[in-house]
C-alpha cells in the first residue's frame, strides 16, 4: 500500500462521538503534527480556518503538540509504540502513539489513538467506596489529610479534618469545596499549584489562611500535596497542618530583628555623635575661653568687641548643640536626684506655657499616687521641652496637647510592643499627645536619628527628640512612638520607678548671685593632650596668681612630679588622655601625695572610665567647654573642699 493510500485509509478511520470521546484516532507526521484530512482539525492550517474535532475537543486540549513531539520522537526512536496518560477536565484520557510503516519498512506516519479510561459518575462513586478504606488510616493523625477531584470537591477525609477544620457530621462531608474556606488574597496562588498537581503530576507545596468551621478569623496553615489516580480518576491528596503559632512567633523574631537593627544602627550614630561632639568641644572650649580672655583685655569702646562678642555667642550657642548631642550619645554626665515625677512636671508645664501661642492649649492629668523618680532634674526638663515643642509644631490651627503619667508593672511574661526591651520591673510612663499631623510610617524609624527633621530650614535643628531619646536610653528607661498621619502622634516615655523616699534638696539661698572672689592660692598642675587648651588653661590660672606646671600625657605629668620638690596642691587634668586616663593619673600621683586634690574636665568622660570613678559637676568635675568664671569657681570650690577619698 502507497504511503499516500495508507494515510487516506487511516483517515477514514477517524471517529467522532459527542461528549467525551470512548476513544479518537488521529493521524501525525514523523514530527507529531496533526494531518489534514477531510476538514479534521490540522496543525498548521492558517488562523481561523481550523475545525474543531468531533466532540467540540480541539487536540491541544487532548495533548498537547511538545508532548506528541516528545513521544514521536521517542516512538520513531523505538520503532515501538509508547503509551501515556493525560488529564482533561478530570477525566484520565489513555493515549497511545504507534507507528505506521511504509512499504519499504521505513515509519512514514504515526497514529495518536486516544480513549477515556473512566465514566464521570461511575468514577466518581467508585473514588468515594475506595476512599472509604484509605481515609480511614488517617483518623489518628493530629492534622487535616484531605482528598478532591478534578472538580474541587471533597472525596475523602479523615476524623481531624472534619470535626476540627470544617465540624461537620460524616454525611455532611462529601462533595464540600475545601478552596471555600481559602482567604480570598490566598486564594489564586493555591489554585494554581492545584492545577499544577492534576495537570502535571507536580509535588507542591505552600503556606495560605484559611478559617475553622463557621468562619474567620482566618488562621495559617501550611500543605503539601501531590496527585494520586483512584480508580483511573486524577484526585490531589492534601496534608493539612496549622501553623498559626509559627507565623506568629516569625513575625515576633521578625520584629525583634528590626528593633535590634534599629538599636544597633542608634548605638553606631551615638557613638559618631560622641566622638564628634568630644573633639567639636575641645576646639569650642579653646574659642570661648580665648574670645573671653580677649574681652577682658580688650576696652569696652574698642571696635572689634562687638565681633568677638559675635565670637563668643555663636561658640556658646553652638556648645549647646554639641551638648545634645553628646546627650543622645549618652556621654553627658548627669546628677541624678530623686524627686516626684508629678510635682516636677507640675512645675515645668507652667513655664513651658509660654512656648505656646493662644491657639494652643495644655491639657495634664497628674497620676493621683507619688510618683518617684531617680533623675537629673534637667533632663526632665529637656524631655519635657523638646516633646511639647514637637508637637507644638505638629500643630497648624487650633489644637491641644496632652501631658499625663502613671504607674506601670510589667512582669516577666508581658510582650507589650510599645515598651519593648524594658526588663520586668515598676516604671512610670509620661505620656505627652497631641491631635497635630502626625508622621508618615516611612518617617516613623528615623525620628530619633539626630539632625533628622521634616521641618523646613531653619527651623529645627533635628536634635530634640534624639536628646529626648538618650536621657531616657541613659537611665535605662524606653521611648515609644504612635501616630497616625492627619490624626496625630503620642510619645510614651518610661523609666524606672524608684522606691526609696525622696531626698531633701537644700533651698538655693535668695538674692543676688554671688560675685566672682577667689579664696584659694597654691601650686596647680595641667594635664590635657590639646595644646591650644593647655595654654588657654595656664594663662586662665596665671591671671588668678596660681603656679602652674602643664603636662601633654601622663608620663610628662609623673615625670615633672617627681622633680617638683614644692608640693602640688591640685591636679586639673582630662578624663582623656593617651596611654593612661586621668582618673588613673590621679590614683598615682594620690599614691605619692595623699593631700593632693583633683578636678577632672572633659569635652565627653566614656563609660569605661566613668565606672571608675563617680565624678560630679558639685565636688570635681566641669564639662568643657567652660567659661572662665566657671572653671575658676571649680577650681576654688575643689580647693576648698575636703579630700575625697579615691
Amino acid at each position: 500500500m502507497s504511503e499516500n493510500l495508507h494515510a487516506s485509509f487511516l483517515t477514514d478511520l477517524q471517529i467522532s462521538t459527542p461528549g467525551i470521546l470512548p476513544e479518537t484516532v488521529f493521524v501525525m507526521n514523523r514530527e507529531g503534527k496533526l494531518l489534514d484530512a477531510e476538514g479534521v482539525f490540522r496543525d498548521d492550517l492558517p488562523a481561523g480556518r481550523s475545525k474543531p474535532l468531533p466532540g467540540e475537543k480541539h487536540p491541544d486540549e487532548i495533548v498537547d503538540i511538545e508532548t506528541r513531539k516528545r513521544v514521536a520522537a521517542e516512538v520513531i526512536r523505538t520503532a515501538q509504540p509508547k503509551h501515556f496518560d493525560t488529564v482533561q477536565d478530570g477525566f484520565v484520557l489513555s493515549n497511545t502513539i504507534q507507528p505506521l510503516f511504509s512499504s519499504g519498512g521505513s515509519i512514514t506516519h504515526l497514529l495518536l489513538s486516544v480513549r477515556t479510561k473512566t465514566e464521570g459518575q461511575e468514577s466518581g462513586q467508585s473514588v468515594t467506596n475506595s476512599l472509604a478504606a484509605i481515609t480511614g488510616m488517617y483518623d489518628a493523625i493530629p492534622a487535616s489529610v484531605i482528598i478532591v477531584d478534578a472538580r474541587m470537591k471533597l472525596v475523602g477525609w479523615n476524623r481531624f479534618s472534619r470535626e476540627s477544620i470544617n465540624g461537620l457530621n460524616e454525611a455532611e462531608m462529601p462533595g464540600i469545596n475545601p478552596l471555600k474556606r481559602v482567604h480570598p488574597d490566598d486564594l489564586p496562588e493555591i489554585r494554581r499549584k492545584v492545577h499544577n498537581i492534576l495537570h502535571h503530576d507536580a509535588e507542591e507545596s505552600g503556606e495560605f489562611r484559611m478559617f475553622h468551621k463557621n468562619g474567620p478569623p482566618y488562621k495559617w496553615a501550611m500543605f503539601r500535596g501531590k496527585r494520586a489516580i483512584i480508580d483511573n480518576t486524577p484526585c490531589v491528596v492534601c496534608v493539612v497542618t496549622e501553623i498559626t503559632e509559627l507565623k506568629e512567633a516569625e513575625e515576633q523574631q521578625k520584629k525583634l530583628q528590626e528593633q535590634l537593627f534599629q538599636y544597633q544602627k542608634m548605638e553606631l550614630i551615638g557613638q559618631l555623635a560622641g566622638g564628634i561632639a568630644h573633639d567639636f568641644n575641645n576646639a569650642l572650649a579653646a574659642i570661648i575661653g580665648n574670645t573671653e580672655l580677649v574681652l577682658g583685655k580688650l576696652d569696652p569702646d574698642n571696635p572689634a568687641v562687638s565681633n568677638i562678642r559675635d565670637i563668643h555667642t555663636l561658640a556658646r550657642r553652638s556648645a549647646d548643640m554639641t551638648r545634645q548631642l553628646l546627650t543622645f550619645a549618652r556621654k553627658q554626665i548627669a546628677m541624678p536626684k530623686v524627686f516626684n515625677l508629678v510635682e516636677a512636671v507640675s512645675e515645668c508645664l507652667g513655664l513651658h506655657c509660654r512656648l505656646l501661642d493662644e491657639k494652643i492649649r495644655i491639657e495634664w492629668t497628674p497620676c493621683p499616687e507619688q510618683l518617684l523618680l531617680k533623675l537629673d532634674p534637667t533632663q526632665l526638663e529637656q524631655i519635657l521641652s523638646n516633646l511639647i515643642i514637637n508637637a507644638r509644631d505638629a500643630i497648624t490651627d487650633n489644637g491641644c496637647i496632652r501631658v499625663e503619667c502613671c504607674a506601670e508593672q510589667l512582669g516577666p511574661n508581658d510582650s507589650d510592643d510599645r515598651c519593648s526591651g524594658l526588663s520586668p520591673g515598676e516604671y512610670v510612663k509620661l505620656s505627652v499627645s497631641d491631635n497635630g499631623s502626625g508622621i508618615e510610617p516611612a518617617v516613623l524609624p528615623h525620628i530619633f536619628e539626630p539632625f533628622f527633621t521634616t521641618k523646613e530650614v531653619g527651623k529645627g535643628t533635628g536634635l530634640g527628640l534624639s536628646t529626648v531619646y538618650g536621657i531616657v536610653m541613659q537611665n535605662s528607661g524606653c521611648v515609644e512612638c504612635r501616630s497616625e498621619p492627619g490624626k496625630g502622634t503620642t510619645f510614651d516615655v518610661w523609666l524606672p520607678r524608684h522606691q526609696e523616699p525622696e531626698e531633701e534638696q537644700p533651698e538655693a539661698p535668695a538674692g543676688e548671685p554671688e560675685e566672682l572672689v577667689v579664696q584659694s592660692k597654691g601650686t596647680i598642675m595641667v594635664v590635657e593632650d590639646e595644646p591650644y587648651i593647655l595654654k588657654l588653661i595656664q594663662d586662665i590660672l596665671e591671671s588668678h596668681d596660681f603656679t602652674v606646671f602643664t603636662a601633654q600625657d601622663a608620663e610628662e605629668c609623673l615625670g615633672i612630679a617627681d622633680k617638683q620638690r614644692t608640693g602640688i596642691n591640685l591636679l586639673v587634668t582630662d578624663v582623656v588622655l593617651p596611654t593612661m586616663n586621668g582618673i588613673e593619673l590621679s590614683q598615682a600621683l594620690q599614691q605619692r601625695n595623699p593631700e593632693l586634690k583633683c578636678l577632672f574636665m572633659s569635652a565627653h568622660a566614656p563609660e569605661n572610665v566613668i565606672r571608675q570613678k563617680r565624678l560630679s559637676n558639685e565636688t570635681d568635675f566641669i564639662q568643657k567647654p567652660f567659661a572662665i568664671n566657671d572653671f575658676i569657681r571649680a577650681i576654688d570650690r575643689v580647693m576648698n573642699t575636703g579630700l575625697e577619698t579615691m
